[in-house]
C-alpha cells in the first residue's frame, strides 16, 4: 500500500513538473508582430484559413493598440526609409491584408470589402517588406483589389 501513494506520487510530481515545464515553454514563446505576421502568410499560402484568422486576430490584440499610436502620431510621415521603425503598425496593417485576402479565397466578398476598408482608414502608412526587401503599401493593394471587386460586380 505504502508502495502505491509513493508510485501515484511520484506520477502526480513528474505530471505536474512537466505540465509546469510545457506551460513555461509556451509562454516563453512571445512572438515580435513581425513573427505573427511571417506565420500568418505561411498559412495563407498553405490555404490554412483557421490558422490564418487565429493569427491575425494574435496580431491585432497583442499590437493593435500601439499600431493605432503609430499610425495616428506619425500619418504622412512614414516612407520606405523610416518603415522599419513602425513594426507594428507594418504588421498589423499587413496582416488585415492577409486576413481580407484570405477571404477572398475563401469566396467572402462582402467581408474581405470591410477587411480591406479597414485597413485603409486604420493603416494607410503601414508598409510590407517582401523577400527582395523592397516595401510596398497593404493599403495602396488593398485598394486595389476593391476596386477589382467593383469591376466584376459591374460587369
Amino acid at each position: 500500500m505504502l508502495a502505491e501513494k509513493r508510485i501515484t506520487v511520484l506520477v502526480s510530481v513528474i505530471v505536474c513538473l512537466s505540465l509546469g515545464f510545457c506551460v513555461g515553454a509556451a509562454q516563453s514563446e512571445e512572438l515580435s508582430s513581425t513573427e505573427v505576421t511571417a506565420k500568418a502568410w505561411l498559412a495563407l499560402k498553405a490555404g490554412d484559413y483557421k490558422e490564418v484568422s487565429v493569427l491575425t486576430e494574435q496580431c491585432f490584440k497583442e499590437f493593435g493598440e500601439e499600431a493605432e499610436k503609430q499610425q495616428s502620431e506619425n500619418r504622412g510621415q512614414i516612407t520606405q526609409d523610416n518603415a522599419a521603425s513602425f513594426p507594428e503598425l507594418n504588421s498589423v496593417g499587413t496582416c488585415l491584408f492577409i486576413l481580407g485576402q484570405s477571404l477572398v479565397e475563401q469566396g467572402e466578398k462582402e467581408k474581405s470589402s470591410v477587411i480591406f476598408t479597414k485597413l485603409i482608414e486604420s493603416c494607410p502608412d503601414c508598409y510590407c517588406e517582401n523577400k527582395q526587401g523592397y516595401y510596398w503599401k497593404p493599403a495602396k493593394a488593398a485598394d486595389k483589389k476593391l476596386g477589382e471587386s467593383l469591376e466584376k460586380e459591374t460587369k
